[in-house]
């Protein structure tokens, strides 16, 4: 289990900002809701960051030296 959630009176949820954050949700955000046969299923729609490869960065929290660009895809800086 990811998170325990509690339905408010007004039906509402709350995603804890841990999960908000490594998916990359913010306020405005849409998400479907579907029936599924072992549960619910919570999918994200068309997020405010959109749906691109942005969305993504710093969800992996790297903690080590930070690499030259250079040394990450030396093909981008090579010499013909």
């Amino acid at each position: 289990m990811d998170a325990l959630l509690t339905l408010s009176s007004k039906g509402q949820l709350v995603i804890p900002a841990r999960l908000r954050q490594l998916l990359g949700l913010r306020t405005g955000d849409r998400l479907a809701l579907s029936l599924e046969p072992d549960g619910l299923r919570l999918t994200p729609l068309g997020t405010s960051a959109g749906t691109s490869a942005h969305a993504l960065i710093g969800c992996l929290h790297y903690r080590g030296p930070a690499v030259p660009l250079q040394q990450m895809d030396p093909a981008l800086y090579a010499t013909r």
